[in-house]
């Protein structure tokens, strides 16, 4: 009898083990709100608030819903999961913890996200969505939000090329005309009302300064396009350069967006708190400020067990997600400080995170 339930024992851990090293998936929903496809058009009443004042939800690493188990890793990003070892023995692992989102772009928008944190990699003269693995072309992506900006007057996205690889890896200093290539690659593709990406970008860098665009300025007479990237020299892109503390690099700045790097939730929690309190006390107000409330998988040191029995980053992010709309006050506190809220699964219902956040987003734009 003992040695019956030592057998059983021993095929439970390999049969744990083998699902937690090999199964892709996660246990949330992929249902995701409607309803708020108007969400700036019916609660931003001053057309003249300033954009980087105005409170939207963001998506991290947004363009990660086309990662499966059959997708190729990305050689040219590089990292752990580049690994064949990695690959053979734990791609279901890594799988999901580099996938952040489990929604269409025009799901996304659906549900309220204006805000699309991009990393895109150029691949045979074609562009796609990546994050460690090769998900879907980039301009699949594209033709959901230009079809959804020509059938919703009054909005605008945000659409941050944080990471942007070249055929030889990401450069900080990529020639402009990569990114006018990544833009024209883009621009391939029209709505029905014949518009295409650029056709809704209505500013131009060499005379509108990101601190003084306003609403309006950015919608045009329809719906609009903010595009960043760390690009110099494009009238249609604003350098995404903005990460530094110093007052100079501040002046020069486009974006503060500060990584936690922690899947700890007290960690989490208390540095959202220092950010908070660091852009209170810092001159950040005529740049955009991201919340990045969204935790980080791990592969290796001892967060990687955490990563482990946290299940997949979807999973992760449903259960902070719920947590930090709980506190409606706190919430609405960093959302003043920090108008863009950008988190993983941002779509996910759990405790009501994508409801609440849209009731406390709409709430704070009434009173721009």
């Amino acid at each position: 009898m003992k040695k019956h339930k030592k057998t059983k024992t021993i095929i439970l851990i390999i049969l744990l083990l083998f699902l937690t090293l090999f199964m892709p998936f996660s246990f949330v929903s992929k249902k995701a709100n409607t309803g708020y496809d108007h969400i700036m058009r019916d609660n931003i009443t001053n057309v003249n608030a300033k954009v980087v004042d105005i409170k939207m939800l963001g998506a991290h690493d947004a363009f990660t819903d086309g990662i499966k188990f059959n997708s190729k890793p990305n050689t040219i990003e590089g990292g752990i999961v580049t690994n064949k070892a990695v690959n053979l023995l734990a791609k279901g692992l890594v799988v999901r913890l580099t996938r952040t989102q489990n929604a269409s772009a025009s799901k996304m928008l659906e549900a309220g996200v204006r805000y699309f944190d991009v990393r895109a990699t150029k691949i045979d003269d074609k562009y796609y969505a990546t994050h460690g693995y090769i998900g879907r072309e980039i301009i699949e992506y594209v033709k959901e939000i230009v079809d959804f900006l020509g059938n919703h007057d009054g909005e605008f996205i945000i659409f941050d090329l944080q990471h942007f690889y070249s055929s030889t890896g990401e450069n900080y200093d990529l020639a402009s005309s990569e990114y006018q290539a990544f833009i024209d690659y883009m621009n391939t593709y029209k709505n029905d009302q014949n518009k295409s990406f650029v056709d809704y970008i209505h500013y131009d860098t060499n005379f509108d300064n990101l601190a003084d665009l306003t609403y309006q300025k950015v919608i045009g007479t329809d719906a609009g396009i903010i595009m960043l990237a760390k690009c110099e020299g494009n009238s249609l892109i604003y350098k995404r350069d903005g990460d530094a503390d110093t007052n100079e690099a501040r002046e020069y700045a486009s974006i503060r967006s500060y990584w936690h790097n922690d899947n700890s939730t007290n960690k989490m929690r208390s540095s959202i708190e220092n950010e908070y309190k660091f852009i209170e006390t810092h001159d950040y107000a005529n740049i955009l400020r991201v919340n990045q409330a969204q935790k980080t998988g791990f592969f290796t040191n001892l967060k990687l067990l955490r990563s482990m029995f946290s299940w997949s980053l979807l999973d992760m992010a449903a259960s902070f997600n719920k947590k930090m709309v709980k506190d409606k006050d706190l919430f609405m506190k960093y959302l003043d400080a920090m108008p863009i809220y950008m988190a993983d699964y941002v779509t996910s219902n759990r405790g009501n995170f994508n409801k609440l956040a849209n009731e406390y987003i709409a709430k704070a734009n009434k009173n721009l």
